[in-house]
């Protein structure tokens, strides 16, 4: 071990003269004072070779595209309320207070964040002084018999302090505190996509519901096109050729629509789980008392995307990378005034007697000090120093590659808006056009002056031209939960609750 000790030198001043305890006090206080003046803190630059552009590319509010309203700039600001009020459901609202109230993932998030607090407690509670006490009793004999059986007994109480003369342990601290930042910002992290989810299943479900509906209409509608070639088959008029394809149009129907409740089924137990609660019939009804049946038809809200700077300033994830960042840059400085001398102060009460009675009739006091010369170990300071080094590049590594894929979600989202409001226009022009078509040839085929596969076939395009068109919508919606997790929502969004750390400390310790 390269340490040297001097508590013994310094224990000894005490039953010297007054003149040498002074000068033993005034060393001791002169090292106390270089903790506040001598560390080795790396000055934090908030720098990294990401080019973040000034304006998104895509068209956002107050940049409108071909048929978007143009907003204010002061509507680019962060928005207060929950931004999920904006598309007014209430049924909806209810569904996600309950997913933040008790959804596994955020409640998991939660207990992570006060792993870090506690970890944060440690490390500032080794910046002060430690006590401790003990006691002790011994009794010996001589083995021939003869002679009484001596006994003592021994009290004692000592405190120790380490010097931070260079900072080790408030980089230990700082990188800690670190931690509950970055821990904090994961439970907003996992809250936003928790949110988006909720709402995304949501409208899942309404989506699925709308399919279904239209599967049941068209069904209803092959139905009764099959009984009147079934008719005209009886008198004659047509081949079985026709009454098979009404047959296959049938049967075709019926599998999509078996497949759609599918897909509901499966959409239901995914929000279940969410909410955390069993996925089973049983439990649907306490999570949601009414189903969506429709996707909603308003306007989609805008969204005041602001400039890429700031978004990126207020996006969780962005955070926590940056808090983990800064956490690795205090764990290296902690790494490299680990190899610089360590002081540390000793003090001591104890006594000792031959009777149980007279512990304090003889007190002995002592006070000392260690020094200790790590940086001997030169091959292991510079493989640590290495270490962490390598451990912040990778850091700073993972930082920038959470900006970039910041942007590129941003920019997607934004992109992705301006082409389905395109193409929901011209989708609701091919609906309009497959509901003439099917039209004109139910009366072409009445009249005999069509087979029954044109009608059929139209009857499916008019199907296809409705789904696509729900489908579009379902998609803005989806867009819209996108655009605001990538833009990392608008307000803090309530974490559960867990013990807190006096409860956890009290818990572990019981009476």
């Amino acid at each position: 071990m390269s340490t040297f000790s001097s508590s013994s030198s310094v224990a000894t001043s005490i039953a010297r003269g007054p003149s040498h305890r002074a000068r033993t006090v005034c060393a001791l206080l002169c090292l106390a004072l270089l903790a506040g003046c001598s560390n080795l803190k790396t000055p934090y630059q908030p720098g990294h070779s990401v080019a973040v552009p000034n304006q998104w590319s895509a068209s956002v509010a107050g940049q409108a595209g071909e048929g978007e309203r143009v907003l204010p700039p002061q509507s680019a600001v962060v928005l207060q309320e929950a931004w999920w009020h904006q598309f007014g459901d209430d049924i909806l609202n209810q569904l996600i207070e309950q997913a933040l109230a008790r959804n596994s993932d955020l409640v998991a998030a939660a207990w992570n964040l006060r792993q870090a607090q506690l970890a944060l407690g440690l490390s500032q509670d080794r910046q002060t002084p430690s006590v401790g006490a003990s006691a002790s009793t011994n009794a010996s004999r001589n083995l021939d018999g003869g002679g009484s059986t001596n006994r003592s007994y021994s009290v004692g109480l000592n405190v120790s302090y380490e010097l931070d003369l260079w900072g080790r342990l408030s980089s230990q601290s700082d990188a800690a505190a670190w931690r509950v930042a970055a821990s904090e910002q994961d439970v907003q992290s996992t809250a936003v996509a928790l949110v988006a989810s909720v709402a995304t299943l949501y409208w899942q479900l309404a989506y699925q519901n709308e399919q279904i509906a239209n599967a049941q209409q068209s069904l209803a509608y092959v139905r009764e096109t099959q009984k009147l070639v079934q008719a005209q088959y009886d008198a004659g008029s047509v081949s079985g050729l026709e009454l098979q394809e009404a047959r296959r149009s049938i049967a075709s129907q019926e599998a999509a629509l078996a497949q759609l409740r599918q897909s509901h089924a499966s959409t239901r137990n995914a929000l279940a789980v969410l909410l955390k609660l069993p996925p089973t019939d049983a439990t649907w009804p306490q999570m949601l008392a009414q189903e969506p049946q429709a996707l909603p038809v308003a306007d989609v809200p805008d969204i005041p995307a602001g400039v890429p700077a700031v978004v990126l300033a207020r996006r969780p994830d962005v955070q926590a990378a940056e808090a983990r960042l800064r956490a690795t840059l205090a764990d290296g400085d902690a790494t490299r005034a680990s190899y610089y001398p360590t002081f540390s102060l000793t003090a001591g009460l104890g006594s000792s007697s031959n009777s149980l009675g007279q512990w304090l009739s003889n007190p002995v006091g002592s006070l000392g000090a260690s020094l200790a010369l790590p940086f001997l170990r030169q091959t292991e300071m510079r493989l640590n120093n290495a270490a962490s080094k390598a451990t912040y590049e990778a850091a700073l590594n993972g930082f920038e590659k959470t900006l970039l894929t910041a942007l590129q979600e941003v920019e997607d989202a934004l992109g992705t808006r301006q082409q389905l409001a395109q193409q929901r226009q011209w989708l609701q022009q091919q609906l309009d056009a497959a509901d003439k078509v099917q039209a004109l040839n139910e009366v072409r085929y009445r009249t005999g002056a069509t087979a029954l596969k044109a009608w059929l076939d139209a009857q499916e395009a008019r199907r296809s031209a409705q789904l696509a068109l729900s489908a579009n919508r379902f998609n803005q919606l989806s867009n819209q939960l996108t655009l605001y997790k990538a833009l990392g929502g608008d307000a803090v969004l309530p974490a559960p609750d867990v013990p807190a750390v006096e409860a956890l400390t009290i818990a572990s310790h019981p009476a």
